[in-house]
């Protein structure tokens, strides 16, 4: 009988959100949360990476108005993000204009500020702050 000591490791490797706009996503993210423009799968996915290997998961965008490639509406995605300031980045985001940012919410007991967003689809950018702001 199998272990789960003897199971390889299993982990996230991408996460997929519906956009209308490959440009206007890879922005917002290469602005507020420094990820970088990976490779284009095909015409309906384009992928954004984190700078440092190991980061994370990476996130590809997803385009496809035909449902032909892969069917997935934008706005309807729901992204969580552990960040070193969300406090400063919700700011930075209300500076910008971005709309749909929520006020932070401190969770004393957890040590923690969680602040939500939304995209320029409308998918939701949860940010969570562990510990003190860095």
């Amino acid at each position: 009988v199998a272990s789960a000591a003897d199971a390889p490791a299993v982990s996230m490797m991408s996460v997929k959100i519906g956009v209308s706009d490959f440009q206007k996503s890879t922005d917002f993210y290469v602005r507020y949360f420094g990820m970088k423009q990976g490779m284009k799968f095909n015409a309906a996915e384009q992928g954004l990476d984190w700078p440092t290997p190991g980061q994370g998961s990476n996130l590809i965008l997803v385009n496809d108005p035909t449902g032909k490639v892969i069917k997935l509406a934008p706005g309807g995605g729901w992204i969580m993000l552990k960040v070193p300031d969300a406090k400063k980045i919700a700011k930075q985001m209300t500076d910008a204009g971005v709309k749909g940012v929520d006020a932070p919410i401190e969770m004393a007991q957890y040590q923690t500020v969680v602040v939500t967003a939304h995209d320029p689809d409308g998918n939701t950018v949860e940010m969570l702050q562990v510990g003190p702001a860095k």
